[in-house]
This record gives structure tokens, C-alpha cells and sequence, in this order.
């Protein structure tokens, strides 16, 4: 009795250290998959600041020619907004992609997780066919996101000084000054607003979807996260 109930003992230690190596080995899988995300995460937000960066060295020389042109109006109140409304709609671009790049590394993230439920499904012998697939649509749809992110941090919603007409001291000049640089602002605002929501309602959007379907997928698989050797 005592050599069964030894032996009973030493099994039950072997299956225990099975059961935590195998929790151990896919702990730290899922740590080398974050890693990685975060990785991509900070290599696409340093692209990002370059190619922000290259946008303002290609204006420099457009700027100051917009300047000098809001510099011609005599009131101050009127030149102060005008010089307020150009730098904004550029700081509405970069506020709202660094938010789309931040969603896309927490749906990068979310797809590492899945990824590592789907390799304990594999070891316990489930067919994770359909979660492959759904995870190759995942990483596509997120690479693409990020590509059309870096598309619309590239664009430069600038006034066009050379479409302007010079003012001078007449009231009559000064009006149409004015007036100009506010339709100016408006077809700017007005293409801004177009092509946030434009990547919002598509390349990010597919993202989302792609992560969603990936989920159902893996949901889909009967005790997806049991333990290998769990039984």
C-alpha cells in the first residue's frame, strides 16, 4: 500500500511539473509576443515623428510666405485667429493619428494574446486552421492601418499664400484678405474631417473587424484555454 501510495505521489509530481513547464513555456511565449508588438509599436510612432518631421522641413519655405500674407492684416484679433486656425488643423492631425497608432498597438497586442491561445489549442491537438487564417487577415489589416496612418501623417493641411491676394491699407483689401484666407480654412477643415474619417471608417475599422472575426475563431474552439496535458 505504502510503495502505491508512493508511487501515486511521484506520478502526481511528474503531471504537476508537467503542468507548470508547459504553463511556464507559454508565459513566456506570450512575453516574447508582446515584446514583439511592442517593438512594432515604437519602430511605427518613430516613422511616424520622421515623417512629421520631413513634412515640416518641405513647408518650411511656404510657411513663412503664409505668414507674411496673415501678417498683412491690420487687425489683431482677426490676424491672431488666422495664425491660431493654420497651426490647428495640422494639430488635429497629428492628435488623431497618434490615436489611431496607439489603437493599432493595442489591437497588435490583443492579436499576440490570441496567437498564444491559439498555440495551446495546437498542442492539445485542435484543428486552429480557421484561427490561422483569421490571424494572417489580423496581421494584414493591422499592417495596412498603419501604412494608410503613416499616409495621413504625411499630409499637410497648409493655406496657399501664392492663391491670396496681397493686402494693403484699404479696408476694401484687407476684407478680401480675410475672406479668402476663411474659405481657404474651410476647404481644409472641410478635406481634414474627410480624410480622418475616411481612415476611420476603413483601414481602421478593418482592423477592428479582423481582430473580432480572429476572437470568434478562436472562440469557437472547444476548451481553447485548457492547459496542454491538463487531463
Amino acid at each position: 500500500m505504502n510503495r502505491k501510495i508512493s508511487r501515486y505521489i511521484i506520478l502526481t509530481g511528474v503531471l504537476v511539473s508537467l503542468f507548470l513547464s508547459a504553463n511556464f513555456i507559454y508565459a513566456a511565449r506570450l512575453d516574447d509576443l508582446i515584446q514583439q508588438a511592442q517593438n512594432r509599436a515604437e519602430q511605427a510612432q518613430q516613422k511616424i515623428e520622421q515623417i512629421r518631421e520631413d513634412v515640416q522641413e518641405r513647408l518650411a519655405a511656404k510657411r513663412e510666405a503664409i505668414e507674411q500674407k496673415i501678417s498683412q492684416i491690420k487687425d489683431r484679433t482677426k490676424r491672431s485667429s488666422a495664425e491660431r486656425i493654420a497651426d490647428q488643423l495640422n494639430h488635429i492631425n497629428v492628435v488623431w493619428t497618434d490615436h489611431f497608432s496607439n489603437v493599432l498597438d493595442k489591437l497588435d497586442a490583443v492579436l499576440q494574446k490570441i496567437k498564444s491561445r491559439r498555440d495551446k489549442a495546437l498542442a492539445n491537438g485542435e484543428d486552429v486552421s480557421s484561427v490561422n487564417t483569421a490571424i494572417a487577415n489580423a496581421e494584414s489589416k493591422i499592417a495596412a492601418a498603419r501604412s494608410a496612418v503613416e499616409n495621413q501623417a504625411g499630409k499637410a493641411y497648409e493655406i496657399d499664400a501664392a492663391a491670396l491676394s496681397s493686402a494693403n491699407m484699404t479696408q476694401s483689401s484687407q476684407d478680401n484678405l480675410v475672406k479668402q484666407l476663411r474659405e481657404q480654412f474651410k476647404e481644409l477643415r472641410d478635406q481634414l474631417f474627410t480624410d480622418l474619417t475616411s481612415l476611420r471608417d476603413g483601414a481602421m475599422r478593418d482592423a477592428r473587424s479582423s481582430i473580432q472575426d480572429a476572437m470568434q475563431e478562436l472562440s469557437n474552439i472547444p476548451n481553447v484555454d485548457e492547459e496542454p496535458g491538463a487531463d
